[in-house]
């Protein structure tokens, strides 16, 4: 047995157990078996932070691996994408078949931006992007196996080149069939902006899979399993005490488990109570900085406003009482509420009523707002 954290409360950090998300991956390897006719072979995973979409980025890698394919995983900042795909596609390319392809780069100026290919045939013509994944997707299929392009924070991309990439796309899997598949993760902001643009047609048509919380179920495997694997247990009440503080976010999860561990003493010989309530409360103190702040700074003033004035209320508010205090129509306020339930910052409890998803987050504000340090650039400690 060993006495190692079995938790990874890490940004991108793949946990001890992926709870949850059978549905997501079945689809998944459902589509890279069917080929591009199938509705999930382009898609796009939406959710806050903490939801775990690197998480299943990964998972969803691994997926494609198991099957024989190759893949190519970029994030989609900073400029230059295209020709990081590119190159990616073209390495792929260079080292498949007995020939290794015939294609070989010979120059790359900074940042990725310029890139010369060379031919054995002189005939043949240098690789953009649409030709090297047109030459390797040929390729591909006569080894009856495929490529997963994944794009990881597409909400930060530079619009043009995500666009571009999707015209290619378009062109590459849907039109021409090729077996080349495609992945995106994004914030919810991604659907009021590059979802919403006449010019991209190809998200517009990729399946959405939300990546939203966890059920209590789930919830509950994704804490317990991994403890027991390490043959220790967590007490019955304390597990429940856990999975509510968490509120089925994916990271929260891992934050809380991690510190429950750490809490006691000698996590093997027994986890008490007490543990777990240490545990949450240093979690919900840790929360703040590393959830709460990188999305309140993205918030507009009135985004703001609206949760300031709900932190007026000790649980639940009711979002005619927010629109009264911000002097505002429901019809207005409701504009907000909408807005600020895709940031995964607070949740419906009922018709009309709002909460805090994460019970620290009335105290955080509080204290943000309270402080005597520049809260609009740095968070209180």
């Amino acid at each position: 047995m060993s006495n190692r954290n079995p938790f990874a409360p890490t940004f991108g950090a793949s946990p001890p157990e992926l709870a949850g998300r059978d549905g997501i991956l079945e689809a998944l390897r459902d589509a890279f078996n069917t080929g591009p006719t199938h509705p999930d072979y382009t898609s796009l995973l939406i959710g806050a932070r903490g939801t775990g979409k690197t998480v299943m980025l990964e998972a969803i890698e691994e997926c494609a691996r198991s099957q024989g394919w190759l893949t190519i995983s970029e994030t989609a900042f900073p400029v230059g994408l295209p020709d990081r795909l590119a190159l990616g596609a073209i390495d792929l390319l260079a080292n498949s078949g007995d020939d290794h392809g015939g294609w070989r780069v010979t120059g790359v100026q900074a940042a990725g931006v310029g890139i010369t290919v060379e031919h054995q045939d002189a005939d043949r013509r240098p690789l953009d992007l649409r030709g090297a994944l047109t030459a390797l997707g040929d390729r591909l299929s006569e080894h009856e196996t495929g490529l997963l392009i994944t794009l990881d924070e597409l909400q930060a991309g530079d619009i043009d080149e995500v666009r571009q990439i999707g015209s290619i796309l378009q062109h590459v899997t849907r039109r021409e069939q090729r077996p080349i598949a495609f992945v995106g993760a994004a914030l919810p902001s991604l659907e009021d902006g590059l979802l919403s643009g006449d010019s991209a047609t190809f998200l517009q048509r990729c399946s959405i899979h939300e990546i939203g919380r966890l059920s209590p179920t789930a919830t509950r495997a994704a804490i317990a399993k991994p403890i027991q694997g390490l043959g220790a247990e967590i007490p019955i009440e304390g597990l429940e005490t856990a999975v509510t503080a968490t509120a089925g976010y994916p990271f929260m999860v891992q934050l809380v488990g991690f510190h429950i561990w750490k809490a006691a003493e000698n996590p093997m010989m027994k986890i008490t109570d007490a543990d777990v309530s240490e545990g949450i409360k240093e979690s919900e103190h840790r929360i703040g900085r590393l959830v709460l702040w990188p999305t309140w700074k993205e918030l507009s003033e009135v985004d703001r406003e609206f949760l300031t004035v709900m932190a007026q209320d000790e649980h639940e508010s009711r979002l005619r009482d927010v629109a009264v205090r911000l002097g505002v129509s429901i019809n207005y306020a409701s504009v907000y509420r909408h807005r600020l339930l895709k940031t995964g910052l607070i949740t419906a409890t009922g018709k009309g009523r709002i909460a805090f998803t994460h019970a620290a987050s009335r105290d955080w504000l509080l204290e943000l707002v309270d402080s005597d340090s520049n809260w609009e650039t740095r968070p209180p400690q």
